[in-house]
């Protein structure tokens, strides 16, 4: 019996394995929709580091590095790299975009807290003295056109 008991919790560990990274978030399949969102970003620098999209459905965690929905990543080539949602349901969402250009997982900032690499949000607005809010960046889909954005990264 005790056997059985240690055996079932050593398996219950190698289940859980380390702690998830923070330096990538992962592609995530949608809930079954009608809508594809498109998202082009312009002005990155090309070889300069990947690109990271995230789809928030709500203002938690907005513009930080952990969607509600879902991330892509995207390789900053030459040309203006595009990130696709497929099967979105309608609702509102704001994208969050961040290239990282030495590679570390992380957007850089420098003393005051300014970003030092390219950043941007859906509805390109972004306050001078803040972080982007979920309510100035959000946009609808209704569930079934196909939504376009383009998103401007600020160098």
């Amino acid at each position: 019996m005790n056997r059985l008991v240690v055996s079932s919790f050593v398996v219950l560990l190698a289940a859980c394995g380390a702690p998830p990274s923070t330096q990538f978030t992962p592609t995530i399949t949608l809930a079954k929709g009608q809508t594809q969102l498109t998202v082009r970003i312009e002005r990155v620098k090309a070889e300069r580091g990947p690109v990271f999209c995230d789809l928030f459905n709500e203002g938690e965690g907005f513009p930080g590095p952990s969607p509600i929905i879902g991330g892509s990543l995207e390789l900053a080539a030459s040309g203006a790299p595009v990130c696709t949602y497929t099967d979105l349901p309608a609702g509102s969402y704001a994208v969050s975009v961040i290239q990282d250009e030495n590679s570390n997982g992380a957007l850089d900032s420098n003393a005051f807290g300014v970003p030092t690499e390219g950043y941007g949000v859906s509805n390109n607005v972004i306050p001078a003295t803040s972080a982007p809010k979920w309510s100035d960046s959000r946009f609808d889909v209704d569930g079934a056109v196909p939504v376009e954005l383009t998103v401007r990264l600020q160098n």
